[in-house]
């Protein structure tokens, strides 16, 4: 004979449910408390409470099934309410990404030895208030009343409903555009519930598993591909190379190239360091002029980001390095998977940025420590490649305070100078800080003892606004785009064991060299050969030899011989 279930357990459930919800909802009231947007209350407060109501009603005569279904949720609740602290944003695919290529000391590092222990309570708290919030409405035969439930159901369907109607009635025009605007603001709320949580997190996993699906079927395309490199030379002592891909870095603003202001106090100071002060990229966008730096892709290969060709990681890899790629940038996303269909080619791989280009918060220090992680997680031969965020927009999110040296900068009162100077500041600062970071990684490799050199190149310049020019950013095509910062440093010890590759290396330095120099440096640098290996590439030869510099954008040009507009300097051909 079955026995009535308590009041005392009924009140449980209820308190239990109403806890869940809570949880559940805290990462949106929280983003909902830092954030900004004047639109956000429907993003963090009306779509996930909505849709939670709708559950919850859909599963009235048996509310403790939606408590299971919300358990993995709830577990995760305290997570994503962390980022939203720490970064005032939601979670996204791309971080995802990061999160599912970070390893355990990665994730000891990044919330630090006291933080983790109270994390994991928080998530194992989490999921036990859903079960027990299950296990006390099922033994307690928790139901809603029909009227009720009947009532939340149709509340759930016309609140969003009502968006669509309020956008259609307010819109101007005929009657079939003001339906249009409604049926609009319909589709656009079904896209903002990504960014809400719990139910946002379907749309993340799902654009997550598509991006990284395509990603790593593209990589795997490149499986198969072998250069065949071999090694010239070898001697008892180690070699660690480094190839550093910065962002967005025009040398105009470099001290190092000629700039009036003092952005590169650190670097002019070390020794062994090779300016190339006329090195251009050949894109004036990530995601095609990266494969020009990692692989022999011609200039003029118009076919997005694909070559044929495995990069550089692959060549290193085969004459007995151990590869690394160490990135502050996403694994994924429209503009980031391309680069990382290369970039697992490397055995090791370490993805550090937690917020992406958007938001501040990730410096590219970062990259510092997993660097010596690096060097002294093994003894063998090193290649790796640190990706940096250097110098992308917005420029105060690329630097830590107390590097905001030239002000005011973009986040500052403007104090009555034009926004332009402003945003040249915070560029400058961006310059400053990278200068810091470059420097630190060339005292990491010279206390390594090894035989080490080091290349850095930028994958495009910027362009920054001007009395005669509002553009900023890049991808416009003006000469500023092109003109990127580069240059190499070398140990003492790599001087003595390659004498004639540091002299072909000055002698050629000042040269006007193109991103397609790139793949046959490096190779050359390390010492290696393979079959149709040419040195003609190479400015560590003494058979380098000049090619015409073909940019892209708007169309194929040779940039030594453009004219740049008087406006933004928009590269253009010399006639026509």
């Amino acid at each position: 004979m079955s026995t009535a279930p308590s009041p005392h357990t009924r009140k449980l459930a209820i308190g239990a449910i109403a806890v869940l919800v809570v949880l559940l909802m805290l990462p949106n009231l929280l983003w909902l408390w830092l954030g900004s947007s004047t639109t956000l209350w429907v993003d963090a407060l009306v779509i996930p409470t909505t849709l939670l109501l709708a559950l919850f009603a859909l599963f009235g005569n048996r509310p403790w099934i939606a408590c299971v279904l919300m358990a993995p949720f709830a577990m995760l609740a305290p997570l994503e309410a962390f980022y939203i602290g720490t970064y005032h944003r939601p979670t996204f695919a791309a971080i995802l990404a990061t999160i599912a290529t970070t390893n355990s000391r990665e994730l000891r590092e990044y919330l630090g030895d006291m933080m983790l222990p109270l994390l994991v309570l928080c998530l194992v708290a989490g999921l036990l208030v859903a079960l027990l919030a299950a296990r006390w409405s099922r033994r307690s035969q928790l139901r809603w009343r029909p009227a009720v439930r009947i009532g939340a159901l149709a509340l759930a369907i016309a609140i969003p409903l009502g968006f669509g109607i309020v956008a259609g009635v307010t819109a101007t025009g005929t009657r079939a555009a003001r339906l249009q605007s409604g049926e609009q603001k319909e589709s656009s709320l079904a896209d903002e519930i990504q960014y809400g949580y719990p139910f946002g997190m379907f749309q993340r996993l799902a654009e997550y598993h598509r991006l990284w699906k395509g990603m790593r079927e593209d990589a795997s395309r490149l499986d198969t591909f072998r250069f065949h490199t071999h090694r010239v030379a070898s001697f008892g002592q180690r070699q660690v190379y480094v190839l550093v891909i910065g962002e967005a870095s025009r040398r105009a603003n470099w001290q190092l190239f000629g700039y009036d202001r003092a952005t590169n106090p650190e670097l002019t100071q070390v020794r062994n360091l090779v300016p190339l002060p006329n090195l251009d990229s050949s894109w004036p966008e990530s995601i095609t002029a990266i494969p020009m730096i990692l692989t022999r892709k011609p200039a003029d290969d118009t076919e997005y980001a694909w070559w044929k060709e495995a990069s550089i990681l692959r060549a290193m890899q085969e004459a007995g390095f151990e590869t690394w790629w160490i990135s502050n940038q996403m694994p994924i996303g429209k503009y980031d998977s391309p680069v990382s269909t290369y970039a697992f080619e490397a055995q090791h791989d370490e993805f550090l940025n937690h917020v992406s280009w958007s938001a501040p918060g990730s410096y590219d220090a970062d990259l510092l420590q997993p660097l010596l992680d690096a060097l002294h997680g093994s003894n063998g031969d090193l290649f790796i490649v640190l990706h940096m965020m250097g110098s992308h927009q917005s420029y105060d999110y690329r630097y830590p305070e107390a590097y905001k040296h030239f002000r005011p900068a973009e986040s500052d009162p403007a104090g009555g100078i034009p926004a332009r100077e402003q945003s040249r500041n915070s560029y400058d600062n961006s310059i400053l800080y990278s200068d810091h970071v470059l420097a630190s990684i060339i005292s990491i490799l010279r206390d390594s003892g090894a035989v080490t050199a080091l290349w850095y190149e930028s994958d495009h310049g910027e362009t920054l606004p001007t009395p005669n020019c509002t553009a900023q950013g890049h991808g416009h095509g003006t000469h500023a785009e092109y003109e990127i910062s580069a240059l190499s440093w070398y140990s003492d010890a790599y001087a003595s064991a390659f004498p004639t590759r540091v002299a072909a290396l000055r002698a050629n330095a000042g040269k006007r060299l193109m991103s397609e120099d790139t793949f046959e440096s490096m190779i050359d640098m390390a010492g290696l050969d393979f079959p149709g290996h040419d040195r003609t590439w190479s400015v560590f030869s003494p058979t380098w030899r000049y090619r015409p510099r073909i940019v892209n954008r708007p169309s194929q040009i040779d940039i030594d011989h453009a004219r740049f507009d008087k406006y933004c300097g928009m590269v253009h051909p010399l006639h026509g």
